[in-house]
């Protein structure tokens, strides 16, 4: 769970690191409109969700759950996000996260770091034994 939970927090990380940031004193820009989206969460913990806003910008993300009722059970989470740099040109990030860690490609990442993140999440991990589940509520 600690991992899950690492991993949601590294997306959100990257998502706000790789946003466009303006530095406009003199003028305020208007919200961005959501022109589509949608939401679904499921009893078992899985969810989707996407977005397109007006500006062209999207984000989509899908999560599995793997190995339900176990003491390994884990969120295989997928998804993408893109957005329009200064220059007008689109930026797309694609992602995923499991029981293994979190593995970003694209956009302005460092193919060094994408290549280094899904060598770490293909080594099989051993467990920690030191982890108690917490009991489900």
């Amino acid at each position: 769970m600690i991992k899950i939970l690492f991993a949601l927090f590294v997306i959100c990380l990257i998502g706000i690191w790789a946003a466009p940031v303006e530095h406009s004193s003199t003028s305020t820009q208007p919200p961005i409109a959501i022109l589509e989206q949608q939401n679904e969460k499921h009893e078992d913990g899985s969810y989707n969700f996407y977005y397109h806003g007006e500006d062209g910008t999207h984000r989509r993300e899908e999560a599995v759950v793997r190995n339900a009722g176990t003491d390994h059970e884990f969120l295989e989470i997928s998804g993408s996000y893109s957005y329009f740099d200064a220059n007008g040109k689109e930026v797309t990030v694609t992602y995923k996260a499991d029981d293994h860690g979190f593995v970003p490609e694209g956009g302005d990442i460092l193919p060094q770091i994408s290549v280094a993140a899904k060598q770490v999440s293909e080594i099989v991990a051993q467990p920690d034994l030191d982890y108690d589940k917490p009991p489900n509520v």
